[in-house]
């Protein structure tokens, strides 16, 4: 399953520990946005290990699941913003 994992975290050595850990999971995509490519299993885990970390009173985080069309869809500004965007996907004028 393709997921975006978004988070906003208040604390600073909490969000040091957030973002190694979805690292270790996906890509990032911005400071607080990583692309994860996941086995059901690999999620849970990730969700769980998230859970042990954050403050749900104070910190947010948001998984996003994308189907095979979506994840289709993503577009970008740049090719280097995504590995998706190819050159012949462009048409220059």
């Amino acid at each position: 399953m393709f997921i975006v994992v978004a988070y906003d975290i208040c604390d600073k050595r909490t969000l040091r520990r957030v973002m190694k850990l979805v690292e270790s999971y996906g890509v990032r995509r911005q400071k607080s946005v990583f692309e994860c490519d996941l086995s059901e299993r690999r999620f849970v885990e990730l969700r769980g290990r998230m859970s042990a970390l954050i403050d749900p009173e104070e910190d947010r985080v948001c998984y996003y699941h994308l189907c095979a069309a979506c994840r289709q869809r993503i577009e970008g500004l740049a090719e280097h913003e995504h590995p998706a965007l190819r050159k012949s996907e462009f048409t220059l004028v």
